[in-house]
């Protein structure tokens, strides 16, 4: 074996290994920017979970009026009755 063609084996080698490296670079610069673009996609899950959260409270609160109006209407008309029947 030359040494001529050792060096021009090693020589394609090695720019094998730079189309590779540039290769993989540009993977990595991709994959950063799927990273980025899932962390905002995380970020706005949760907001939507906080916003979930408001409105879950919200419907808390609908509910607890809504006991209150029916028992205030069930008791009126429990001594309206009474009123009712007791007048007699």
């Amino acid at each position: 074996m030359s040494a001529q063609s050792l060096d021009s084996r090693m020589s394609r080698v090695e720019g094998i290994l730079e189309q590779v490296d540039k290769r993989l670079d540009s993977i990595d610069r991709r994959l950063g920017g799927f990273e980025q673009r899932f962390a905002q996609i995380d970020a706005r899950f949760v907001q939507i979970d906080a916003r979930f959260a408001q409105v879950d409270a919200r419907f808390g609160q609908i509910d607890q009026r809504f006991t209150w109006v029916i028992g205030t209407i069930v008791g009126t008309w429990i001594t309206t009755i009474l009123a009712i029947i007791l007048h007699h």
